[in-house]
């Protein structure tokens, strides 16, 4: 109810608003039928991509997108604690993560974005962000929280966002070590610091600012996972800034052991390692699928089976039946449905891959399709789900296998909103990926 009444809203906002040219209008539309993560980011877009002129146009899609991110499934991004690989469900949330459709990451990006049209919009927009609520995470968990581009934006506010004036009566001092105060996670600590260091201070303002963080320090709610994540990432920068003596937790001691499985090594679900993770290919019909998938690739000796064999009668018949067990396959009993998701949308990628271009591909190009538009995943966690979407798009796009537009087709057709809003974007904003997007670990 609340999404909709959110979504009902910005519409009824857009439509009191200045007309954008097209073909933005058309995705401003599309986009009120999207999740409102996405929703979001296609605002942002259409300001980023720098062809919309009228300034208020402009302030009036970054408002709208700031707004809509308050309704974002994932309300901070996370990252995976170093050693969980890609076949687990923390895997594949930090690489969803790693799009950055969260609350926290979205506003960041629409007050930065909003920096370079009005500079005291964007301190007012950045004011309306609540303190940063990061609950205390436990071993068990493999995620930890990643704010860092909340505080970038932090400081690019102190930094053009106070006017001489203000300055003069040290309205920005009071402003940065307000946020200073608010620190409560150690998953703040590095940022915050970097924030304090990269900030324009004087020697005098900066032992000001550094003397408040040292005095908040003992005051971190106890959090074992956020602890160990900041013990691996402080630099010389950070670490003779934190006395790790006055910290209230002790850190996790982890045991990321692991076992053979399909496909190679993956992290060990004993039941006293931390952190606990959600292996794939672990279930006996998965782990049949996955070592029947490979035999369609590799011959028995280990060795990439040439174009040629895989055009004999007895290939095609084996590739027949393995799409009949991949069409028929249920998740196991005890999965979770984001497990069974991400296991079968491998399988189908790699299969669009592998067959060669022809009827056969469509098909099970469009058997993909079929299998995430109907999958309850899309609930539950819409950017989770929309990345094997994503992936198998960017599969498609290298001259080897050739036909992206065929994706882009099935996409369109498959009647999703995030799907069509997805491919309208792409049409229309071009296919880069979006430079706010973290490729890798940062």
């Amino acid at each position: 109810m609340r999404l909709a009444l959110l979504l009902a809203a910005a519409t009824f906002a857009w439509a009191q608003k200045p007309q954008l040219p097209e073909p933005y209008q058309t995705l401003a539309g599309l986009a009120n039928a999207a999740p409102p993560e996405f929703a979001a980011d296609t605002l942002l877009r259409i300001v980023e991509s720098g062809q919309v002129a009228d300034r208020e146009v402009k302030r009036d899609l970054l408002e709208q997108a700031f707004r809509l991110a308050t309704a974002a499934t994932f309300p901070v991004r996370k990252r995976s604690w170093p050693g969980t690989f890609t076949d687990t469900r923390s895997g594949s949330l930090s690489q969803a993560y790693e799009l950055k459709l969260d609350t926290l990451s979205l506003q960041s990006r629409a007050v930065s974005d909003l920096m370079r049209l009005d500079a005291a919009a964007a301190r007012s927009l950045f004011a309306e962000i609540p303190p940063l609520a990061l609950p205390p995470l436990s071993c068990d968990d493999a995620l930890f929280y990643e704010v860092s581009d909340f505080y970038q934006t932090l400081g690019a506010v102190f930094n053009s966002a106070f006017t001489a004036s203000e300055r003069a009566k040290q309205e920005h001092m009071n402003f940065l070590l307000d946020y200073i105060g608010q620190t409560r996670s150690f998953a703040q600590v590095v940022p915050l610091v970097e924030t304090i260091q990269g900030a324009g201070l004087t020697p005098a303002q900066k032992e000001i600012a550094l003397t408040k963080f040292g005095a908040m320090l003992p005051n971190l709610q106890p959090d074992d996972r956020s602890y160990s994540a900041l013990l691996s990432v402080l630099g010389p920068m950070t670490e003779p800034l934190v006395n790790k003596s006055t910290l209230k937790s002790a850190g996790c001691k982890d045991d990321l052991s692991t076992v053979e499985a399909p496909g190679g090594q993956v992290v060990s679900a004993k039941s006293d390692a931390t952190p606990k993770v959600e292996r794939y290919w672990f279930s006996a019909e998965s782990r049949r699928l996955f070592e029947d998938g490979m035999k369609l690739r590799y011959t028995a000796d280990g060795k990439l089976l040439s174009d040629a064999d895989r055009s004999k009668p007895e290939w095609q018949q084996k590739l027949a039946d393995y799409l009949s067990a991949v069409a028929a396959w249920k998740a196991a009993e005890g999965e979770s449905e984001a497990a069974y998701y991400n296991e079968k949308c491998v399988v189908y990628i790699a299969l669009v891959e592998l067959i060669p271009p022809g009827a056969q591909r469509d098909r099970t190009l469009q058997a993909f399709v079929d299998f995430i538009v109907n999958s309850s995943l899309l609930r539950q966690s819409p950017v989770e789900w929309f990345l094997p979407a994503r992936t198998m798009l960017e599969r498609m796009r290298p001259d080897n296998i050739g036909e992206p537009g065929k994706v882009v087709d099935a996409y369109e057709r498959s009647g999703n909103p995030i799907l069509v809003l997805e491919t309208a974007v792409e049409k229309y904003l071009g296919t880069k990926t979006p430079g706010w997007v973290s490729n890798a670990k940062e």
